[in-house]
């Protein structure tokens, strides 16, 4: 009997010894977790890099590193990704909260940009991104996967950074920044700044001889820069206003405080190397996993290229020399997360807010929307179709073309779904939905609910292939034949699938796929109402 009671304690501590090594085992083994990073470039159309344009012309940007992700055996690109409006402050608001843009009623772009300096202007006066909305910061910091560290990095544009104490300001929110949006640190403009020498402007010089005016498609300029790149591919003594960058201080009376330095280049590259100095603490000497969100300058106007990409191009050198001078910090970008070991684990969601304008600097807007119809603040598909990416080595290992109706407000939903997180609102209306799934289809799947657009006057919904718009407005560029003849049609209806170029009108010949149409655009704006009532509250506070 002792003998069998020795060896059953025996194999008991064998037993014990062996789940413990394997738990050991299974725990040095386990996968570490996601780091997320989410791009949003401003005004990039749809047919703004070189995998989605006529290259057998002089009018289209060399972007050799966004080819090559487009191209990778880990992206699956979207060809139809949707901004949630045609003009910037809505699609930024609907990105970090999956909801669309009028929920938190903001209506369009808020005011504040070149022409009206930060300290003078009020975003407030015309709305602010609720500090109750859940966005993908929240979720970063809700997430039992690790302790995540969050930053937001460039152009904000959603409510004033600190309370200016001016008229008719937002009384509910008064201030609206990266901090209330639950990121731990940012660094960010008001609005938005140019694509070169972002904060030249703020370091005036009186000169005596400035030389003459550079060829600039941005009218404001005035001669007080000392070496600015305003245009022309050249620097100069004279600059845009001053745009700067702002950052939280707690010693600043404001909470915030500017730079105090100028940007030496290109602005990307300033932005990228912030990034680079984030990514060095948490990742190196922190070990901690992150959530970044990186919103470009570029390639919104003032786009004065560098001029080492200006003189890349014939037609269009700094509109073009910009998206060149974009491109080359993605490849940065790539080549520092796998020189820092967080390539594999790390997921890129890139779009764009909206699409493109049409300038002095971009003589052809066909080619920057690969000839969809319209442009920026538009709602036809020129306006709101926009680049769409995700870039996932832990998760997809051959590349995927994906054309079901996608968009910025899914980035919420796939960052929760990849974080293990459910929003801290579980009774609000979510119109976004997750990518994730769509990535184990044939790329065509049907989307489970339509898309609802409003800005403006302009309101739309997309069911898959059948979209329908009210009251469209052609946006920043000339009409486009056959609607720019007389006064648009207050509706149009258009299957995307056989016309996506959106020429054929159906509403008159489909009578009944039309009313059925306006009934999924009635029920829209009817939730909409409610969450600005019931949900956010801001329709007491605009």
């Amino acid at each position: 009997n002792d003998g069998s009671t020795n060896m059953a304690a025996e194999v008991a501590a064998c037993s014990t010894l062996l789940v413990l090594v394997l738990g050991v085992a299974a725990l040095c083994s386990a996968a570490p977790p996601v780091n997320i990073i989410t791009i949003l470039t401003d005004d990039q159309g749809w047919g703004d890099n070189s995998y989605n344009c006529d290259n057998s012309t002089e009018m289209c940007p060399h972007t050799p590193n966004m080819d090559m992700l487009a191209r990778s055996p880990h992206t699956a690109l979207f060809h139809r990704f949707y901004a949630a409006a045609g003009v910037c402050s809505p699609t930024r608001a609907a990105l970090l909260s999956g909801r669309t843009n009028m929920r938190d009623c903001i209506l369009s772009a808020l005011p504040c940009d070149q022409e009206n300096p930060a300290p003078t202007c009020a975003q407030g006066s015309r709305g602010a991104f609720p500090w109750s909305e859940f966005t993908i910061a929240k979720a970063a910091k809700k997430s039992k996967l690790g302790d995540y560290a969050t930053i937001m990095l460039g152009k904000w544009h959603l409510g004033d950074l600190w309370d200016k104490h001016l008229k008719n300001m937002n009384k509910k929110w008064p201030v609206s920044s990266p901090t209330e949006a639950g990121f731990d640190e940012w660094m960010m403009t008001q609005a938005e700044a140019s694509s070169s020498m972002s904060n030249c402007g703020c370091f005036p010089v009186n000169h005596t001889d400035p030389g003459p005016k550079p060829p600039s498609g941005y009218s404001k300029i005035t001669p007080h820069g000392d070496h600015c790149v305003v245009g022309g591919g050249y620097e100069s003594d004279w600059c845009y206003p001053c745009t700067d960058y702002y950052y939280p201080n707690a010693s600043d009376p404001r909470k915030v405080h500017e730079l105090t330095e100028k940007v030496p280049g290109d602005d990307s590259e300033f932005i990228l190397d912030a990034f680079e100095s984030f990514l060095t603490k948490t990742v190196k000497q922190q070990n901690r996993p992150f959530l970044a969100h990186l919103c470009f300058h570029s390639i919104h106007e003032p786009h004065p290229a560098m001029p080492q990409y200006y003189h890349l191009y014939k037609h269009d050198p700094d509109y073009l020399g910009t998206l060149t001078q974009l491109d080359v910090q993605f490849g940065r970008l790539i080549s520092m997360l796998k020189s820092m070991g967080v390539y594999d684990n790390t997921v890129i969601l890139y779009t764009a807010d909206n699409g493109p304008h049409q300038g002095a600097e971009r003589t052809d807007i066909h080619f920057s929307t690969n000839f969809l119809r319209q442009c920026k603040a538009s709602i036809f598909e020129g306006g709101i179709r926009v680049p769409g990416m995700m870039h996932a080595p832990g998760l997809i290992n051959s590349n995927k073309n994906i054309s079901t109706p996608t968009g910025t407000v899914d980035f919420l939903p796939t960052v929760m779904e990849l974080l293990e997180v459910e929003t801290d609102n579980p009774t609000w209306a979510m119109d976004g939905e997750s990518l994730l799934p769509l990535l184990k289809t044939d790329g065509h799947a049907n989307r489970s609910k339509p898309m609802g657009f409003y800005w403006g006057n302009q309101k739309g919904v997309i069911d898959n292939n059948i979209k329908l718009i009210n009251k469209p407005s052609m946006g920043q560029c000339d009409g486009q034949p056959p609607y720019n003849k007389g006064k648009l049609d207050d509706y149009y209806l258009f299957d995307l699938n056989t016309d996506y170029h959106e020429l054929h009108d159906l509403k008159k010949e489909q009578p009944v796929l039309f009313q059925s149409m306006l009934k999924k655009l009635d029920d829209f704006l009817a939730s909409v109402k409610n969450s600005q009532v019931n949900e956010t509250g801001c329709a007491a506070h605009v």
